[in-house]
């Protein structure tokens, strides 16, 4: 029983892995700069976790494990891209 207790709850956590697209502004750079420079934040932040070459690769993880990387790996990536962002200028809009 708690194994499948533990199976729903990753199933939960599946769900919300994947990083939540949020919306930024500036107030001096033109609308059409925003999206490009979220890209190149996104990027900056892919290379920095090293997900360019190894994201994808097996590790050998069980389906748990793997399930809680990409967690985590997630909310990095949202702190990194945000943190970029903020440096250029922009705030969040929610």
């Amino acid at each position: 029983m708690r194994f499948l207790f533990v199976l729903l709850a990753v199933g939960m956590l599946a769900g919300c892995m994947t990083t939540p697209t949020r919306h930024w502004q500036h107030k001096t750079i033109p609308s059409e700069q925003w999206g490009s420079d979220q890209r190149r934040c996104q990027r900056a932040a892919e290379r920095y976790l090293g997900l360019d070459t190894d994201y994808h690769a097996d590790r050998g993880l069980s389906a748990y494990d793997e399930r809680m990387r990409q967690f985590e790996v997630g909310k990095k990536m949202t702190k990194l891209v945000g943190d970029c962002m903020r440096k250029r200028g922009y705030v969040p809009v929610d």
